[in-house]
């Protein structure tokens, strides 16, 4: 392979985004595929300054740092891994096109058969409890936030960031196409408690990963008994089963508000509850 320049930088003709639209069509001929892929590859330039590396100047510890962000963020295995196979894949091309001669070696994460669970409404409350009880407002925010309207963490932390706002009426949360992960703008609404939640987290720039990672980890000890299950990304699931289990939301209207692409990603999110099916049972 060809000595790297390390001080080259990224341009049209050697840019992972421009050979990836270039190419696309070829990669991935499902339409559906393809745009989801295009939006996992594009995260990925996002993350850090990949964005302004040649797609020749890459290693396998870059891409697996973005993998570790991704399951830090509450990615499941298998979420992870559909972002390192649109990424491989562009790679592997790259070399088909012999625009770069290796591509890097990737690992791909062990899939476990379970599917990630629901918090129950007792759960949640002493989630809540929890980081009321230790004095930790803006953790408890990013929680009920979540759990009452379905927003990624990384929503949240575009809200503090200032990226995020409350409308003037207070009903809704803004989301601009930039902040999320289908790259679609949407308005979530607001209830009481989420809307306090949200006002007191914007802009306050209160959040770092490593406060998160450290209270998160505080919690799944005390209030989980470290159920390695018990990530935050629950707290979306949660919302989904709570829309279609205790509301009836028709799922058109639950992928809405989740933003998800598609109604088979919704359907991942919404778990049955067991009360939920013994109701209709006994109205059969």
């Amino acid at each position: 392979m060809n000595q790297q320049n390390l001080f080259a930088v990224a341009n049209d003709d050697n840019n992972i985004m421009s050979f990836t639209m270039r190419e696309a069509h070829r990669m991935w001929p499902s339409e559906e595929h393809r745009e989801r892929c295009i939006r996992q590859v594009g995260r990925f330039v996002d993350f850090r300054d990949c964005g302004a590396k040649p797609i020749s100047h890459f290693l396998p510890r870059d891409i697996h740092e973005f993998a570790d962000q991704l399951t830090a963020d509450g990615s499941s295995p298998a979420t992870v891994n559909r972002y390192l196979a649109a990424i491989s894949k562009v790679f592997n091309h790259a070399v088909d096109e012999q625009l770069i001669n290796q591509a890097p070696k990737l690992k791909f994460n062990r899939e476990d058969n379970h599917r990630i669970r629901y918090f129950s409404i007792e759960e949640q409350d002493k989630l809540i409890a929890y980081f009321e009880h230790i004095d930790m407002q803006w953790m408890r925010d990013f929680v009920v936030l979540s759990l009452k309207t379905g927003v990624r963490k990384g929503e949240i932390v575009a809200l503090c960031d200032g990226k995020v706002e409350v409308s003037k009426d207070g009903q809704w949360l803004l989301l601009s196409a930039d902040v999320t992960k289908t790259r679609k703008g949407r308005n979530v609404p607001l209830n009481d408690m989420a809307r306090e939640a949200a006002l007191r987290l914007q802009g306050s720039g209160i959040y770092s990963r490593r406060r998160f990672e450290m209270a998160w980890a505080m919690a799944k000890r005390e209030v989980f008994g470290g159920d390695p299950d018990a990530v935050f990304h629950v707290c979306r699931h949660t919302a989904a089963t709570t829309l279609v289990n205790d509301l009836a939301v028709p799922t058109v209207m639950v992928a809405e508000l989740l933003g998800h692409a598609s109604l088979s990603t919704t359907a991942r999110y919404a778990h049955a509850k067991p009360d939920a099916l013994l109701d209709i049972v006994g109205r059969m």
